[in-house]
């Protein structure tokens, strides 16, 4: 069965533009391409069948659209068919060209309150489309990954703040759908792009007693020291026996965990830390990975899945924002105290993930520091601060030892990281 792939052109050339669209993983021959462009000029070129090293085959088809810049503003639909697999067809739509300093859409999917009593039939799903640049935008409904043709639903129209416009759309499911534990997602297709939000059924009905988180890998794991790893971590366990820690990734790719750990807490109860090794490209490219827990308490598996934070793609490069870093000396010497604060701001970035460090004459200093949670700044824009605090002593002050902040942000360029070192000055 194929897989195919829209392949989109920036607008580089005044009069014409190329499209393409890459059809891949099939076997054997034939598989018809065919583009719908209107009643634009086009050319189309196909190229050779190449075969790709597990033995399957894969081919591009490129149409070129010239001589009026009409295509500018349209989408264009590549249709892959392939008998021998009974697939049906396939269409993919291609943006005849993409604007290079768009802004997609924030989408977040809300759901009404839940009837536990079932007097109630309905569940309302709202989703809510901001922040984007505007253009032609579809929306459309998925259950557990199909299109719900036959649910009606509605798409108010934009409204515009300054350059960028907001919408939402409505659409109602039936109690008994929802809490079938299926998956809804709002999908956004806008300048090319799809963006998508999901639900699935009541947070209360969930296992109770029992909780999972997953960790992303901190800035540092993933830009400095090059070894990042995902975190599921399990609480609240009465007994350690008979857990099952499975982890999968949307891809199908194989994954290798590392053999998960045991702590037994205070309160008599046991926690789970289970960690995975992943390739940082796939993390940046946005690979969603799960973590399913099995364990005799639990009426049912717990999953929980992970990607990284919005930041990460071309629609959201122009909201990338490298962070600002300060370090304030520590007030005058105080008669009589040993200790010393010096204290780090750390604002105006974005994404929300962070690492900072404090390094005491070039080397890693680990003793005596604190950093807050990321909070947001009173500003339009979605950026963040945080403030990182570390308390050294007199005498190390008074030799002039050079204290650094480091801060590691994917919006830095080259190795990600930004220092700013303090130390005292002669004479004071």
């Amino acid at each position: 069965k194929p897989s195919v792939f829209p392949l989109h052109s920036c607008c580089s050339e005044p009069t014409s533009v190329s499209l393409g669209c890459l059809v891949t993983g099939y076997f054997p021959e034939p598989v018809t391409v065919t583009w719908d462009t209107g009643s634009l000029n086009v050319s189309t070129l196909n190229f050779p069948t190449a075969k790709l090293s597990s033995g399957l085959l894969a081919r591009t088809s490129q149409v070129t659209v010239s001589g009026t810049e009409e295509w500018a503003r349209k989408s264009f639909t590549c249709s892959v068919g392939h008998a021998p697999s009974s697939t049906s067809q396939v269409n993919k739509t291609v943006q005849g060209c993409l604007l290079s300093n768009f802004t997609g859409p924030d989408v977040t999917l809300f759901h009404s309150a839940c009837d536990p009593s079932g007097s109630h039939s309905i569940i309302q799903l709202y989703c809510l489309i901001s922040g984007y640049t505007p253009g032609d935008l579809v929306v459309t409904w998925l259950k557990d990954k199909k299109p719900l043709f036959k649910t009606a639903s509605s798409i108010a129209p934009p409204t515009q703040e300054g350059k960028l416009a907001s919408t939402h759309s409505k659409i109602n499911v039936t109690q008994e759908d929802w809490m079938s534990e299926s998956i809804f997602t709002c999908q956004v297709t806008t300048h090319g792009f799809n963006y998508r939000a999901h639900a699935q059924k009541c947070t209360d009905d969930e296992p109770r007693g029992i909780s999972t988180y997953l960790i992303p890998p901190s800035p540092l794991d993933l830009y400095v020291r090059t070894a990042p790893k995902l975190t599921c971590l399990v609480v609240d366990l009465e007994s350690k026996e008979g857990v099952t820690v499975v982890w999968t990734r949307d891809s199908q790719k194989p994954v290798t965990s590392d053999p998960w750990k045991a702590n037994k807490q205070l309160n008599a109860t046991f926690s789970i830390v289970s960690t995975l090794p992943v390739d940082a490209k796939d993390w940046i490219d946005g690979e969603t990975y799960r973590c399913t827990v099995i364990h005799p308490e639990l009426p049912k598996p717990i999953v929980r899945s992970i990607t990284k934070a919005p930041g990460k793609s071309r629609a959201w490069a122009g909201k990338r924002m490298a962070p600002e870093v300060y370090v304030f000396l520590p007030p005058e010497e105080r008669g009589g105290q040993d200790k010393l604060t010096l204290t780090c701001l750390i604002q105006n970035f974005f994404p929300v993930d962070i690492s900072v460090q404090w390094l005491r004459n070039g080397q890693i200093h680990n003793d005596q520091h604190s950093t807050t949670a990321p909070l947001k700044t009173n500003t339009s824009h979605p950026s963040f601060f945080i403030f990182s605090r570390l308390e050294i002593t007199q005498a190390d002050w008074a030799l002039n030892t050079k204290f650094t902040c480091r801060v590691v942000h994917e919006a830095l360029p080259g190795r990600r990281t930004l220092e700013e070192t303090v130390f005292k000055s002669p004479g004071k």
